[in-house]
């Protein structure tokens, strides 16, 4: 009798022990961090990840991606869900290339942009996230709270498990509820995942997610520098928010817009050397800068700005200007 208790309560707890989901560690920020954003890479194409897997840029953060009103998480690049339920329902061939961007790579950490609404659009992403973060709260279709069943948890979830995301990154530009992002975090350390941060405004918002952050899993800010904060001084941010976390600048290149020309603060590798320099000048632990976006270097080069409109640069493939632009952002470094 008691050798069969003793068995039956050793399945128990194996059960107990063996039935929680452990994750692989996230991969960790570079030292030197080089960072582009890929808008236009859903479901992408073999070529374009090629270059990005030999560009020498070491974080790729995919964007943009929008949760909506019924707990579906889709790309800005499609017209349809890629996560529905808590399942992957989206593309095959852009699992493939996700999950094959770090082998003979210079590529070693994914993140996902989280993004959400900007100029009037309908609520998403960072609405449903206060929404749905307290459990406490009933929403019809939503399994509202953090736990292991919850709609946000499942998507988070779904981005580690299918693509292998070390990091989401949140770009929240209207809602600017800390309490619900904070949450988010301690979603990301369930999953072994990291959490970033994307501002362009807002020191008291941002700062107060650092605060209540473990500084293991929210690891790094991801200033903008163009459009909405085209007049951002990273010595500012460093002086307001005093972060523990590296801060790294992000440009936005000539091609954006669909213009060779500055527009909203894009600029050439020129400028972007130059005000980099400016950065380091004063902020001399910078460690890191990433570009916005892929899909502008792509425009750049289909425009013909080079020949078009010669001060915006001189790079006549999508492998040159990701030469140079890597070039660019180690020599200030």
């Amino acid at each position: 009798m008691k050798a069969l208790l003793s068995a039956i309560l050793l399945i128990t707890f194996s059960h107990l022990c063996f039935s929680q989901q452990t994750y692989a560690p996230a991969a960790p920020l570079p030292a030197k961090n080089l960072g582009i954003y890929g808008r236009g890479l859903y479901p992408g194409n073999d070529t374009t990840y090629r270059l990005l897997k030999h560009s020498g840029f070491n974080t790729l953060l995919l964007s943009s991606f929008y949760i909506h009103a019924n707990g579906d998480l889709y790309s800005g690049d499609s017209h349809q869900p890629i996560i529905h339920n808590g399942k992957w329902v989206g593309d095959s061939s852009y699992v493939r290339r996700v999950t094959g961007l770090k082998r003979k790579s210079s590529i070693s950490r994914i993140e996902i942009l989280l993004e959400g609404r900007w100029y009037g659009q309908p609520p998403n992403t960072f609405d449903f996230i206060r929404d749905w973060y307290d459990p406490s709260k009933t929403v019809p279709g939503i399994v509202t709270g953090i736990g292991e069943q919850s709609t946000l948890y499942n998507i988070c979830r779904v981005l580690k498990e299918v693509l292998g995301a070390d990091a989401f990154c949140i770009d929240d530009e209207s809602v600017y509820d800390s309490p619900s992002i904070i949450a988010m975090g301690k979603i990301a350390a369930k999953l072994n995942m990291h959490m970033t941060l994307c501002p362009y405004k807002g020191y008291a918002y941002w700062g107060s997610i650092l605060k209540a952050s473990d500084v293991n899993v929210v690891d790094a800010l991801y200033l903008q520098c163009y459009d909405g904060g085209v007049k951002n001084e990273i010595k500012d941010w460093v002086e307001a928010l005093k972060p523990k976390q590296p801060i790294y600048p992000v440009f936005m290149v000539r091609g954006s817009f669909s213009t060779c020309d500055t527009y909203k603060g894009s600029k050439s590798v020129t400028e972007i050397k130059t005000q980099l320099k400016g950065f380091k000048n004063d902020y001399p632990g910078i460690s890191g800068a990433a570009i916005w976006q892929m899909e502008d270097l792509k425009s750049f080069v289909k425009m013909g700005c080079a020949v078009k409109e010669p001060t915006s640069g001189n790079a006549k493939s999508v492998a040159r200007f990701l030469s140079q632009l890597k070039k660019t952002l180690k020599s200030e470094l």
